[in-house]
């Protein structure tokens, strides 16, 4: 099953870019209005609308949303750490717990979306 992620976003290119950096995907489609991005059996779309421009805050970041995406990753903490802060996200200390056999902490994007991170590989 292919699983995908819509954010409606102040800046399309910005969040193209940080989202491309970061998680290594490939822009499929873009133009004024929106951004197709892919890896593997993931889709990221990124939408700009008037109501997302004119709502964001891109100084704070929103944690009382309903949902936190997670993103799995398979390289150092470090890495993807130092990935996140080069594009203006920030992230956040890990936990002192694993989930799933992967060490967990919470980022948030250039746009202050909140997003979880499970890093390393699963059983290693």
């Amino acid at each position: 099953m292919r699983t995908g992620l819509v954010i409606y976003a102040s800046s399309i290119e910005k969040l193209a870019i940080f989202y491309a950096h970061v998680f290594d995907l490939q822009m499929i489609e873009s133009d004024h209005s929106y951004a197709l991005l892919v890896g593997g059996d993931f889709e990221l779309v990124l939408l700009e609308t008037e109501v997302s421009k004119k709502g964001l805050n891109v100084f704070e970041a929103r944690e009382n949303t309903a949902l936190k995406p997670t993103f799995f990753v398979d390289v150092p903490f470090e890495l993807i750490s130092e990935r996140i802060k080069e594009k203006g996200g920030v992230v956040f200390p890990p936990k002192n717990w694993t989930f799933g056999g992967r060490q967990v902490c919470d980022a948030h994007d250039c746009e202050g979306n909140i997003f979880q991170l499970r890093v390393g590989i699963r059983g290693g």
